[in-house]
Parts: C-alpha cells; structure tokens; sequence
C-alpha cells in the first residue's frame, strides 16, 4: 500500500524552487555578497515527493547551486557551479503535533543523503593560491530541510524553504585548505510553489487528517478481505454441487431401500427393485422380491406344526398351502434345517415348537457370530390393515425377545420387520401367521 497509488487519495507532488546559495568554507562568502552579486549565487531546482502518510513521505531532488567568494584578498577570487541530487525523508511536523488540525500552514523538515558533482574556477593576481587539478570534483552530501507551506487551494501550496547541505570535502572552493579541516557547508533560501498530482477529483494526502486516512488502510484490508470471501463463496458453490450430486444419489438410495411406491405385483417390493414383478399372491420374496421357498407341508391350524419337531425343512421339495395346492419355489436364504415359527389366531405367544425353532436360530448364531438375521412377522387376512400391521411386528419382536433373554443373542443382530397381512387366502390360515428368517453376514 505505501508504494501504490490508491484510488481514494493523491499522493504526489511537484515543486519548483528558485533561491539564493551561501557558501561555508574556508574561503570567504560575506552574507552582503549573495545578494549584491550577480546570478552565480542564485541557485534553483525542483523537488518531487510521494505522501505515504499525511505525516510521512519519501521525496528526490535536483539543484544547481552556484556560488563564488574570496580566498584571501578581494583580489583572489573562486567561483563554483555544484549540482546537487538527494532521497530525502519528509515530516509534516504540524500534522504530527496536531494530528487534527485543520489549519493551512504547514511546518516541514526533512533529511536525507545525496551526491554533488561541481566544477570550479579559481583567479588570483598575485599567483599566491594554488589551484587544485583537475577543476572539477564530487562530494556526498547530507541535506537537511526546513520550510513553513501554506495550502492556497486544495491543489496549490506556496512556501518558503531554507536548506543545508554539509559536504564530505574540504575543497569546494577550487582550492587545497591550509585554515582547518572542517568539511563545507552550503546554505540555500528558498521560495518554492507546491503543485499536487491527480488531485482534481480526489483529496491529497497532505490535506487530511490522519482520521480520515485510517478508511484508507481499512479500504485495503477490506478488498482483501472481500478477495478471501470471494475465493470462498467460488469453494462453497463447487462444495454445494458436490453435496447436490450426493443428496440425489442419497434419494435415489433411500428410494431404492424404501417399500414406498408403486407395488404392481403386491409382493411388498416396491417395483423400483422388485427382480421379479409377476409374483403370485401370497407369494414369500426376499429383499429384491425373489420367490423363496417355505416348508408348510403336515400344518395344521389346530395350534400344532406337524413335522416340524423333526427340525427339518425339506427345501427342494414343492410346498403345500394346507387345501392341496401347491406352490414352486426357488432356494432362499432362510436356515436349511429350521422352519418358520407359527401362532394362534390373534396371539404372540410361543409354543414349544416355537421355542425348538428358535433354539435352533440361536445355536447357529452362536456357531458363527458375523451372522446377522431378520425376523419378518406375518398375519393371515382377517383384520385391519393397520391392526395386523403392528400385530405382525409384535410377533418378530417378541421373537427376538426370546433370542436376547434366553439365548443372548445381541440386539444389534436381530433386525424385525412387520409385513402386515397376507392377500390369500383370505380366511384364517395357520401357515399365514407366522414368522419367516433370513440370514446375513456383516
């Protein structure tokens, strides 16, 4: 920010200056003859500098300054031509007592380091003065300022100056010093007109106050600010796209797993991810809505599982629906040597062939732990909809209920679904109120 122009405040400065030089050295310069001689002690020169604070700035600037004196007798005479180039710090020493002031006048200094180049001519009657050779010389040199400006207009400044200047030579004056070893000196009073840069449609800095230039810092930090959060919101917006394109692939999951939407085939499988859409009624399927096969043979609804004692399923044979007909079915996944669990009409509780199916479950959970299963709950057709739904439910949970308790079988091993009524047939039938379970590996 100190070396860029910014867009809210002007910040250069030019002034022309046209004074008087004074030289301090070894030879002699009366005050009187400054101004009673010609030109040749009349020097002048520009200035330009850049505000980096209504307090501070850096200015360069260039000046001939011409002088001539008397060595010894007023018939041993020199003159000089020195050109003088300098980087000086500038001060407003009115605005850093009073930071917020108003005023028009102005007190400034400043300092710095430069170089000087000059040439010199030397004449003397007597031939007493030695000459240096060659005519010509350099010289660093440290300048130091001190002026009193007042601001005509908010573009225009006039002032007066007086600047001094002390050489790292002895010999300015052309000739070899024998009076001491004090280095030169240069004096120069000034006038000078300040006219400020691009400051038509903007204030300078060297017209405000040092609050109104705070904004000028806060301005800066906000653009970069305003650059951090626009490079966000561009991060937000290809973060939002990419949370856009997961929360679809999310519905589209949660859609897929859902039992929500069209059922063509009345399966309980949505049609989304149904395998086989044309399902006979009251027809087992599993997830992806596949056939699976049950064993119902020797049931009857007299609260008695014929055969099932036996604990054996007989998988590949054609299941019966307790009046002769038969029903095809593919392999599932359900425990080859455990049937399903059966119940009275309207009732969750356990029978002892229950408790020998379940037993069974768990002893095969326990001989292998990464099993998981599902316990699906059933009920035959008589009843409401939402009645047999939560009764369905409650006989897989009370299923797992007996696995935990008894058998301590996890929880998180356990998951129950209620799947309502079966469609056919529609009278009480045993084979219907059951529970059906399905095995899986984590």
């Amino acid at each position: 920010m100190v070396f860029s122009e910014n867009k809210q405040f002007s910040r250069w400065s030019l002034s022309p200056e046209f004074g008087v030089t004074k030289f301090d050295g070894d030879a002699q310069q009366p005050i009187t003859s400054a101004f009673l001689s010609t030109s040749s002690n009349f020097g002048y020169g520009a200035n330009i500098e850049y505000a980096i604070t209504p307090i501070w700035g850096l200015s360069i600037d260039y000046f001939t300054l011409p002088f001539k004196g008397v060595y010894t007798s007023p018939v041993d005479t020199f003159s000089t031509k020195l050109n003088n180039y300098n980087i000086s710090a500038t001060v407003n020493i009115s605005r850093m007592i009073f930071p917020q002031t108003t005023a028009k006048l102005y007190i400034n200094v400043s300092f710095g380091i430069g170089y000087a180049d000059y040439r010199f001519d030397v004449k003397t009657v007597a031939n007493t003065l030695a000459p240096l050779n060659p005519a010509y010389g350099n010289s660093l040199m440290v300048p130091m300022t001190l002026s009193v400006e007042y601001n005509i207009t908010k573009m225009l400044g006039i002032g007066a100056k007086v600047r001094y200047l002390t050489s790292t030579r002895d010999n300015l004056e052309g000739v070899k010093s024998t009076q001491g070893v004090t280095n030169d000196r240069l004096m120069m009073g000034s006038l000078f007109l300040r006219y400020k840069l691009t400051s038509k449609g903007k204030e300078h800095l060297r017209n405000i106050k040092m609050n109104e230039f705070a904004p000028d810092e806060g301005l800066e930090l906000a653009r970069v600010n305003s650059d951090r959060i626009t490079k966000l919101d561009k991060e937000l917006k290809k973060l939002d796209k990419k949370v856009d394109n997961q929360g679809r692939r999310i519905d589209s999951i949660a859609r897929f797993l859902s039992n929500d939407g069209p059922d063509s085939d009345g399966d309980g499988v949505p049609d989304i991810r149904d395998n086989e859409p044309n399902t006979p009624p009251n027809t087992p399927v599993d997830f992806w809505g596949k056939t699976i096969k049950l064993n119902y043979s020797n049931i009857s609804d007299d609260g008695t599982n014929g055969g099932i004692a036996s604990g054996k399923a007989n998988r590949g044979n054609k299941a019966t629906n307790g009046k002769g007909k038969s029903n095809a079915g593919t392999d599932c996944n359900c425990c080859d040597d455990v049937p399903a669990v059966y119940f009275n009409f309207d009732r969750i509780d356990l029978d002892d062939n229950a408790l020998i199916v379940i037993s069974k479950i768990a002893e095969k959970m326990k001989a292998d732990p990464s099993l998981y299963v599902e316990v699906r709950g059933y009920c035959d057709y008589i009843g409401k909809n939402p009645y047999n739904e939560t009764l369905s439910k409650r006989r897989a949970e009370r299923v797992k209920a007996e696995m935990m308790k008894i058998w301590k079988i996890p929880a998180g091993h356990i998951i129950v679904n209620g799947k309502g009524k079966i469609i056919e047939p529609r009278a009480r039938y045993k084979p219907n109120r059951r529970c059906d379970f399905f095995f899986d590996r984590q």
